[in-house]
């Protein structure tokens, strides 16, 4: 079954609420924030706003997969690949694009779409 992820930022913070839709049924994943996220990514200096966003990706993975492991290995590629996204105050992701990046992920895809386009309307609203 499909399944949708929605983010809605909490106003006044970077902090944002995290919802997976499947078949009608809505419900909050909640994001650990005790998760010491710099024990899985040794090799980087995060912002606080970065590191919400590997969070996000990890649990946003691991709902979608079942598999920590798999997640684990996955989340850091998952964030570049969906980082635009998650930036944004009000996001929707659908499962078929986890899919596809897990795929390729795997080498059973031949290509993954680039997301690094992805504009805000603000962001064409002001180029126009």
């Amino acid at each position: 079954m499909a399944k949708s992820y929605t983010g809605e930022r909490i106003p006044g913070t970077v902090n944002y609420h995290i919802f997976v839709t499947e078949s009608k049924q809505k419900k909050e994943i909640l994001i650990d924030q005790q998760l010491n996220i710099h024990s899985l990514l040794t090799d980087v200096h995060l912002s606080h706003r970065d590191e919400l966003a590997y969070k996000i990706s990890l649990a946003i993975l691991i709902d979608f997969t079942g598999n920590i492991a798999l997640s684990e290995a996955c989340f850091r590629d998952f964030k570049n690949n969906m980082e635009r996204l998650f930036f944004e105050d009000h996001w929707l992701l659908h499962s078929n694009r986890i899919e596809v990046f897990l795929n390729s992920e795997q080498g059973l895809e031949e290509e993954i779409a680039d997301y690094s386009f992805f504009q805000s309307p603000k962001e064409i609203v002001s180029k126009g």
